[in-house]
This record gives structure tokens, sequence and C-alpha cells, in this order.
């Protein structure tokens, strides 16, 4: 980070105003009281933003950022100062001595209680930052610049809440409390309601109000998250550095590159001729490589497109193009990997665990925090939550709703992975069962998004076209992956490892007396039954679990029950899987008959892609 030397107000050079207090015991064995004063806590606050700048290089992504918002180079350094300001002054309404006394228990400003109207300190903060850059950033400032001051503002004024519309944020110009006065005109606190509403109305050009948006957003994650982080250290001792993927994954590489997967797709590189496998691997081989080529031909696109039919490794590519991005791009320090359901996190956590072991956490609803306990240690939960809280781990498997909350979330805790997601290769899978009316937004999002914080992202899916059609603008291009996947589809491996049978929807409704007498008829066969609703399929699993080897699966089932049956089956055990669309997307079964009720044609798909799996059923399943 270039040096930029800030400089203090003069309230905040007095010692006697305190920013945390904390209880801690002395060897004698009582406790004390030890304060920590206004000057420190802002010093170590914008010590954290120092740190994300060293680990992720966050201060060329804000730079970025501002000049997407349509900053020539003099304005962006004013703006760029405006920004380092709110976060080393977020607290600077701490002085009000309501809140001294009443909430820290500073009894120095016991007598001057009555000089505030209460003890909050976010709008409080606000107003004396305000202040402060009158005195000491602003000179004749534009239009432009003074929306950039009103926005972060009212992010130093959120700070220990949600952002809102922006549009209770006003009032200023009516500040009356005794222990503090502007001497500045009131028309300036005036014009920052204004140029707040002129900023909320889009008043920009082009792309200018989404990277304002997120220019926003990521100022209010880096307040919030430096200030959290720098409140546990002086609460607890326990210093928070971000975690992140070293040496452009040397480690990592080193080790997917020695698997006997990965050998062996070398070695089909070097002398295809020699290639011994089921003609089904040599498939997925070829698909491996073209993605690979695709992707080392374009290293500067931000978005990668993989089309792929189900079955054809999709996961394995993943692991193979995210470790290439991360030896071709020195500034991508993180990956996150993003699923639209907690059984895919599951799976695919079992399927990285070989290649990535401890750099890997899940972050979801239904996993523990994770603590880095030794053996004989004591677990330090403090650390192991705040480690939770922002995704602080070198590579992230993660829920659809975290990625989108920390995107779009207007909670403290939901921005905080917006932080990990700077300078990240994220992977989007199984997208198609995102909802389809807000495809377009979100691909414009995505697209924005991943150039402005630096990110890279690849898009995964079997049943999608390039999603980047749908946008009116020739800028949306993604790098498509797989040159032409319709070569693929068409395969013989892949269009005819499945035979479609409708006579049981030409009879109409039936009853499930009578599909169990047609699904008995492949008795001794592993058969995968699906339906639409949990009600049918337990009642279907009691119909038949007497005459049948029946198991039953559904999304009331735990990690470790779905774990279980999905090694029977792959032991080759012959059974009936009675389901529901839990099965359909991710999960890695081969099958040899299937029966469906009818559903949307992805889900359609995605169900054939658990039939015959492998190819290695003649004549199809």
């Amino acid at each position: 980070m270039n040096t930029i030397q800030l400089i203090d107000p003069e309230v905040l050079s007095d010692p006697h105003y305190w920013a945390h207090t904390r209880r801690k015991a002395g060897k004698d064995g009582k406790s004390r009281l030890e304060t920590e004063t206004l000057l420190a806590h802002s010093r170590l606050t914008f010590q954290y933003y120092r740190i994300y700048c060293r680990k992720k290089e966050m201060e060329n992504v804000v730079r970025d950022l501002i000049e997407a918002c349509g900053f020539g180079e003099e304005e962006g350094q004013t703006v760029y100062l405006l920004f380092l300001y709110s976060i080393y002054l977020h607290d600077l309404g701490k002085i009000n001595p309501a809140y001294q006394a009443d909430v820290l228990g500073n009894e120095r400003f016991r007598a001057r209680r009555r000089q505030a109207r209460n003890s909050y300190h976010g709008k409080a903060s606000a107003y004396l930052y305000i202040d402060h850059m009158h005195k000491t950033v602003l000179k004749n400032p534009s239009e432009g610049v003074y929306k950039c001051l009103a926005a972060f503002a009212y992010c130093i004024s959120r700070h220990h809440g949600a952002l809102g519309n922006g549009r209770d944020f006003s009032e200023l110009e009516l500040w009356d409390e005794r222990y503090f006065q502007s001497g500045l005109d009131r028309e300036v606190f005036e014009r920052i309601q204004y140029d707040m509403q002129q900023a909320l109305d889009g008043r920009w050009q082009g792309n200018e109000p989404m990277a304002f948006y997120i220019l926003g957003r990521l100022l209010y994650a880096l307040i919030t998250g430096c200030d959290y982080c720098a409140t546990q250290e002086f609460m607890t001792g326990q210093a928070m550095e971000p975690a992140v993927i070293d040496e452009r994954g040397v480690g990592l590489k080193e080790g997917y590159d020695g698997s006997s997967l990965c050998c062996s797709i070398r070695t089909y590189q070097k002398d295809p001729a020699s290639f011994s496998g089921a003609p089904i691997n040599e498939l997925r081989t070829r698909m491996f490589l073209e993605a690979e080529q695709h992707l080392l031909a374009r290293p500067d696109v931000h978005i990668y497109y993989l089309e792929a039919p189900t079955g054809a490794g999709k996961t394995n590519m993943a692991i193979n193009l995210t470790l290439r991005i991360l030896e071709l791009d020195r500034a991508v320090r993180n990956i996150v990997y993003v699923f639209p359901f907690n059984t895919l996190v599951e799976q695919t956590k079992d399927t990285l665990e070989p290649y990535f072991g401890g750099q890997m956490a899940v972050v979801n609803s239904l996993t523990p925090v994770l603590t880095n306990k030794e053996d004989g240690e004591q677990e330090d939960y403090e650390e192991a939550w705040l480690n939770h809280l922002f995704h602080n781990y070198p590579m992230v498997l993660t829920s659809h709703v975290n990625f989108f909350n920390a995107l779009f979330g207007c909670g403290r805790d939901q921005c905080f992975p917006l932080l990990k997601l700077c300078n990240s290769v994220v992977v989007l899978d199984e997208i198609q069962s995102y909802r389809n009316g807000i495809w377009r937004e979100m691909i414009s999002f995505l697209q924005i998004y991943a150039k402005l914080l630096h990110m890279k992202i690849i898009i995964m899916s079997a049943t999608l076209p390039q999603l980047d059609r749908m946008l009116r603008t020739t800028e949306a291009q993604f790098a498509p992956l797989i040159g032409d996947p319709w070569i693929y589809y068409r395969d013989p491996l892949f269009q005819h490892r499945v035979h479609l049978d409708f006579s049981l929807l030409e009879r109409g409704k039936i009853t499930l007396a009578e599909l169990k007498s047609k699904v008995l008829e492949f008795k001794g066969r592993r058969v995968l039954v699906e339906f639409i609703k949990k009600k049918t399929a337990l009642a279907f699993y009691e119909l038949c679990k007497e005459e049948c080897d029946a198991v039953l699966l559904t999304g009331d089932d735990n990690g470790a029950r779905r774990k279980q049956v999905i090694e029977r089956i792959t032991r080759g055990e012959k059974l009936i899987l009675i389901a529901t669309q839990v099965i359909e997307a991710g999960v890695n079964i081969d099958m040899k008959v299937g029966f469906k009720d009818i559903s949307l044609p992805d889900g359609e798909e995605q169900f054939l892609g658990r039939i015959n799996r492998s190819c290695l059923q003649p004549g199809g399943g």
C-alpha cells in the first residue's frame, strides 16, 4: 500500500476518550479494567485495512472501483482519501460524552453527560467525518465527489447496523448536540442530503451506478470488518490475519498434478494412442484438456463458462481450472466454491479433500464452525468464530445463499465475506438451479462484480446455454471453455447412454400400486425412483419395503445417511433407491434403471445423469 499520512482531528488525540474497555485478571487474581483509547482503536482499525491491502491487494481494487465510477486521476485521489478517512474515523462519534459515561463507564465525562441527547455514536461519527473532510481534503469538490462524501458518511452512520435504502440519512443540518458544533455552513449538510438522494436516483452514466454501488458496499464491508477485527484483537488479544493461498498455489498444484487421475490425463495428452481406459474416460479427458486449453488462451477474461453433459467430470475440470488460474494470476489469492444445495457441498468436499485438505473449509447452515485444535490443545472459539464470519480460509465451500448475501445483503455479517471474494476465483456449480426470472440481472451483476473486484468466475452447468447472450451489450462476453459442447452431447457415449420410455406417461395418471408393479420388474438391478414430493416418496417406500431391498433418501436425511447410501451403490449393491429431487444435482451415483415423475427439462437432464453414468452398461440404461 502506498504511504498516505492521514491528519488526525484534534479531538481524536485526546487520550481521555476511550473506544473500548475490558476486564482482565491480574497476577493476584483480581479483575482489572483495561481501556483502549479512541486513537489506538482508530489506528488499529486502519492497520487492518493495510493488512487487507498487503494480503488481498485491496488498494488496487478500491482505486479501480473509483476509476470505474468515472473519476479522473486528481478527483480519484480525493475520493480515495475520503474512502480511507471513512475507515479511520468511523468511530469518531464516540467522543459523545453520553457514550463515554453511560456505555463505557468513563467517569471523566459524567459531568458533561447532559451535552448529548443520547448515547448513539453512528450518526455523530458521520457528522464529524464530514466536518473533518471539509477542513483537510475537500477543495471545491465536484458533484460526483460530494456524492461519494454523502455515501461514505452514510456507511459510517450504519456501521453498527444494517444498510438501508439511504433515504433516512438526513437531518444532519439539524444537528444541535452541544458537545460538538461544526463551523461549516448549514448548507453543507443540507447538500449532503441532496447529494445522497441524487446518488440513489442513479444520476450516473453507463456502468457507473453499479460501480458506485459496489464501491459503497466494499467500504461498508471494510469499515465493519476492520472495526470488528480491531475490536476483537483488543478484547481477546487475538489478531486476525486474512488466510490466502500463497506462492500461486504451488503446493496445491503439486498435490493435484501428482495424483493418479491427473497423471493419466497428462499421459493421454502426450500420447492419445496409449490410452487404454474406458471410452467414457477418454471423452472426459478430451473435455478436460480442451477446457484447460481455452482457459490458458484467455487469461484476461473474468468469467468463464463450462458447459458439458452430466457425468462429464466437471468437478475434476474445475479443480484443474482453479489451479491454473492461481498459476496465471498472482493477484488471485483464494478459491470459493459455490453450490445451490448443501448435499452438493458435502459430496464435493469429499472429492476435494485429497487435494486441498487443511486449506479448505465448509461454511454453510449445516456444518459446525471449524476449530483448528491440535491434540491436547484447548479450542479457541473466539478465533474459530471470527474465521467463520469472515470465511477466513484459503479455500471455502459455501452455499449460494452466503455468496449472494455477500454481493447484495444488507447486514454486517452478510457483507464480511465480500472481502474474501476480492481477488478470488469463484466456481458457481449447478447454476441452472437458480431462479430463471432473475438470470439476466444476476449475470449483469456478476460480470461487473467480477471485473471490478478482480474475481475470476467459472460458471458450470449441464443444461444452460451461455448466459451472457441474454444481455443486450457487446461487453457481456464470457469465454466458453468448451468450443462446441454439442460435439460431446451428440457423442454416442452421452447421447445413447440412456433410452427413454414414456409408456407410463402415455397411460395418464397411475397409482402407486401400478408403479410398484412396474418397478419390481427390475428387482435385482440398481433402480432409481424419483418423486417430486417427499410425502409421495415416503408412501411409495412404505409400499415397497417388504418386497425388495428399498432405500429412502430425501432432503430430511443427514450427510452421514446420504454418504452411507451412496457407498452402498458404489459397492455395486442391487437396490431400489426411492428419492426426491435431492438426488438430481451433482450426486455421483450410477444406476441401471430409472423412473421419474415429470418436471422441468433441467431436472429431467440432471436425473438422466444418474442413469448409466459411466456408460458401462451395454445398450444403455
